[in-house]
């Protein structure tokens, strides 16, 4: 009797550089001194990624509703959070403004969804589009 061929088990995606880069700048932030309040919004245009993935790890506790869990840098898994934030980059990506609505309805503070529709959007357009030097 013929054994049954068996489909080789599917490679784990990887991580998107948008929760690798997130990742990083919380452990970054874990080991920093703490400040109060959010942090000045990187407004200057030649603001690179990781900039911006620095401002986004101090100001998720202060826009989600609940602490943010954000696994170390290497995990295969994402956290709910985490997959949150990749979606609510997708809406902003696509402008599907009732997906942001709906998402940031359920785990942002009132009046934190424009602040993290700046920082997340340009965060996850530094990372798209590579800046000249």
């Amino acid at each position: 009797m013929a054994l049954p061929k068996l489909r080789p088990a599917p490679q784990a995606d990887p991580q998107p550089p948008l929760i690798g880069f997130l990742r990083l700048a919380a452990l970054d932030c874990r080991a920093a001194p703490r400040r109060a309040g959010i942090p000045d919004l990187p407004l200057d245009p030649a603001a690179d990624a990781a900039d911006y993935a620095t401002v986004l790890a101090r100001m998720l506790p202060e826009l989600f509703l609940r602490r943010p869990v954000l696994w170390r840098p290497g995990t295969a898994r994402r956290s709910f959070d985490e997959a949150w934030l990749l979606a609510f980059a997708r809406a902003i990506e696509t402008d599907d403004r009732t997906s942001e609505r709906f998402l940031a309805g359920r785990r942002l503070r009132p009046g934190a969804a424009p602040v993290l529709r700046h920082v997340l959007g340009g965060l996850a357009d530094r990372l798209r589009t590579p800046r000249p030097a």
